[in-house]
């Protein structure tokens, strides 16, 4: 039987908070985009949407909500609707003070108004993109300077007009658009299960040195766990696992590879059921307990990231982790 694994111990927590009342359809809105580019219909997003109900914020700057949040403490970036999201799509990611004030002295000349006595920055994205794009910025490959000033952030200015969203152009809701951003699935498949191969013109695609063998799921345990087989005459490499040792798999043994999910599979949820769920905010029926180990089971990859705070690779000092399955909830 095919096992999969969670690739995080728990999804990384993005507050959301809104300038607007949160109606019904906004909370859907926002809870459905963000499980799209979460992939979370395939029950291991690496992030999930917290949506505040803080109607103290509602027609308040930008500005006065970051200095309102980090009087309460809490001075991790956050995203923000406004009055534009149900329309756009899109929201605010908001940094910390830290970094605009940082980036303002070190970069650029400050965008100040009465009252004010910093430059905030901010993006607006595509709640879509905003999954991808968080860990980017969070892994440390990318640097908020060098991101600036340009597509993706920007200063905050009450009185200039709304940029467009920014987006990479992807399409999260399919399996084309969605490749070499959605993970494959982490598994372990008996010896039964898979397919070896040391053709070369598979293997010497996969490295340089290329390795001996590569392995794969068999088609029939792939139709069963939702998954993906190479084809005869299409040796899509990363379908096929790259392969450690110089032996071929024996009989008894375990292997442990990645597969790329069936996007036409009835095991999982379909991508435009991803948000509008039965029930209150918050209640994810997706896919997340199916065939996957328990979690804390030896052996289990099972990572608990270590960010860097969004912008200059520090470390985040309000970041906060939980132990659920589902690309969206509410508070």
């Amino acid at each position: 039987m095919v096992v999969f694994f969670q690739e995080w111990c728990a999804p990384w927590v993005l507050h959301a908070y809104s300038t607007v009342a949160l109606t019904p359809n906004l909370i859907s809105l926002v809870q459905h985009d963000f499980n799209v580019g979460t992939f979370a219909q395939f029950g291991d997003p690496s992030e999930v949407v917290r949506i505040n109900h803080r109607t103290d914020f509602h027609d308040m700057s930008h500005l006065a909500i970051r200095q309102s949040l980090d009087a309460e403490n809490f001075t991790d970036p956050f995203i923000l609707m406004d009055e534009h999201t149900a329309q756009s799509h899109a929201v605010w990611w908001v940094t910390t003070t830290e970094d605009s004030e940082e980036l303002t002295a070190r970069w650029y000349p400050p965008v100040t108004h009465p009252g004010d006595n910093f430059t905030l920055w901010q993006s607006h994205i595509l709640i879509q993109d905003l999954p991808y794009q968080f860990q980017l910025l969070s892994g440390g490959s990318i640097f908020l300077e060098d991101m600036i000033p340009g597509e993706r952030y920007d200063p905050y200015d009450p009185h200039d007009p709304q940029e467009p969203p920014f987006t990479e152009g992807s399409d999260y809701a399919t399996s084309d658009g969605a490749r070499g951003v959605c993970r494959p699935a982490v598994i372990n498949a008996n010896f039964s299960e898979v397919m070896y191969t040391a053709d070369p013109a598979i293997t010497h695609r996969m490295g340089n040195p290329p390795p001996q063998g590569a392995v794969a799921l068999t088609l029939e345990a792939a139709v069963l766990s939702g998954l993906v087989s190479p084809q005869p005459g299409t040796p899509y490499v990363s379908q096929w696992s790259y392969w450690f040792y110089d032996d071929p798999p024996r009989p008894g043994q375990v292997i442990r590879l990645n597969a790329e999910y069936d996007w036409d599979s009835p095991r999982w949820p379909p991508p435009g059921v991803a948000g509008r769920f039965p029930g209150p905010p918050g209640s994810l029926p997706l896919a997340g307990g199916i065939g996957r180990g328990p979690q804390g089971r030896p052996g289990q990859r099972c990572v608990r990231r270590t960010f860097g705070r969004p912008g200059l690779g520090l470390p985040g000092r309000n970041a906060t982790r939980v132990g659920m399955i589902g690309g969206a909830a509410a508070a």
